[in-house]
């Protein structure tokens, strides 16, 4: 439930930098649906909390392993400013976090999967 409720506040956070600073290409609906809600959630999740978090959790503890995960899943977003920091910093957490409580890399990416689709279905709108 808190993961679904941080989800939502990243949600809003990303729309609202949307829509302060649109000046990118449109793609069209169904490549951005395969890409942001299908593909890009299986890779991302696979490598950050499939490979990369247990790896670290091996060395740090589970907490500094997802905080390290998530730091590394922003910088390879490319954000361009501070709230885009925290955004992909704090969903990253929220994905950590329920790898770690659920044991199950599905569970992550089926969250990541979800969010990303409210963001493309607001960002439509």
């Amino acid at each position: 439930m808190l993961a679904l409720l941080l989800g939502v506040l990243l949600a809003g956070v990303a729309i609202c930098l949307h829509g302060q600073a649109q000046n990118t290409r449109t793609i069209p609906l169904v490549e951005a649906m395969t890409l942001g809600v299908v593909l890009g959630p299986i890779l991302e999740e696979s490598f950050f909390r499939g490979c990369l978090l247990p790896v670290l959790a091996g060395t740090f503890t589970n907490g500094l392993a997802v905080i390290l995960t998530a730091l590394i899943f922003a910088l390879f977003h490319n954000p361009v400013n501070l709230a885009h920091w925290v955004s992909f910093s704090g969903s990253g957490v929220a994905y950590g976090w329920i790898r770690v409580t659920s044991r199950s890399t599905t569970a992550a990416t089926l969250t990541h999967a979800a969010c990303n689709l409210v963001l493309l279905l607001f960002a439509g709108s």
